[in-house]
């Protein structure tokens, strides 16, 4: 079975599924891990954890908040388990793309390079866009 956990600094995780439940609704392959909300969290446990209770043929795509943070690199620190992916700069857009996916046949990988592109697309500078739309139709009138 592939899953997504969603881990990150603080309350973000939970936001983002709030978000994903929103738009998508439930989804039971979606866990959070807010991490640093208590005061005796251990980030390395929980990553611990988290991966070990994957049974044989489970993949984890464990999205993450900042590249180089705690909750990354305790993340990273699982990788020799098999089935284990981590990716850093979690999004709304890289959400969306990838929860759709997670029971269709694309590769795990291929997956993942959609929510990449999708959370790229997603960051937009928004004056610049509609700048760039005013002028546009400013020149089909000329």
């Amino acid at each position: 079975m592939r899953k997504i956990l969603i881990a990150t600094h603080g309350e973000f995780a939970g936001g983002l599924k709030q978000t994903m439940n929103f738009v998508l609704g439930e989804n039971e392959k979606v866990g959070v891990l807010s991490a640093y909300t208590t005061p005796d969290f251990d980030m390395d446990r929980e990553a611990a954890s988290a991966v070990a209770e994957m049974e044989d043929g489970d993949e984890l795509i464990v999205l993450t908040d900042v590249l180089g943070g705690s909750v990354a690199n305790a993340f990273s620190g699982q990788l020799s388990h098999p089935g284990v992916y981590v990716l850093a700069g979690v999004n709304a857009p890289m959400l969306l793309a990838m929860v759709p996916m997670l029971e269709s046949a694309v590769d795990t990988e291929e997956l993942i390079q959609q929510g990449i592109q999708a959370a790229r697309e997603g960051c937009v500078f928004i004056n610049d866009l509609m700048k760039q739309v005013s002028e546009e139709s400013e020149e089909d009138f000329v």
